[in-house]
């Protein structure tokens, strides 16, 4: 079963992943500021939600910025979309500093 990753560049995007396959989306994330990537809107009757995990390169300190990789594995066959927000976890979502988005096609 084929894995998919999307980043930044897939904003906004249309993609077709497979029926069982895992999905991650990567993002830049710098935990000094407070904000934090989240999901705010999946259907969890297409995606189901895996978790995620914050990952720093080798030379960076403890605070310093990386990528928040989320995971989800697609369950259902159809079109759905999902969205995630970069904000602080007590913000309400109107105050998110980004957005992504992205729309699904998951194939049989």
């Amino acid at each position: 079963m084929a894995d998919f990753v999307f980043s930044e560049k897939d904003n906004g995007a249309l993609v077709e992943v497979s029926l069982g396959s895992k999905v991650t989306i990567e993002l830049e994330e710098n935990p000094k500021t407070g904000h934090q990537w989240m999901t705010s809107s999946v259907d969890e009757v297409f995606l189901v939600p895996e978790g995620d995990a914050f990952l720093v390169g080798e030379q960076m300190g403890l605070s310093a910025a990386g990528v928040r990789r989320t995971f989800f594995r697609a369950k259902g066959a159809g079109s759905t979309s999902l969205s995630l927000i970069n904000k602080r976890p007590w913000q309400s979502n109107k105050e998110a500093v980004a957005a992504f988005k992205l729309a699904l096609r998951i194939l049989k």
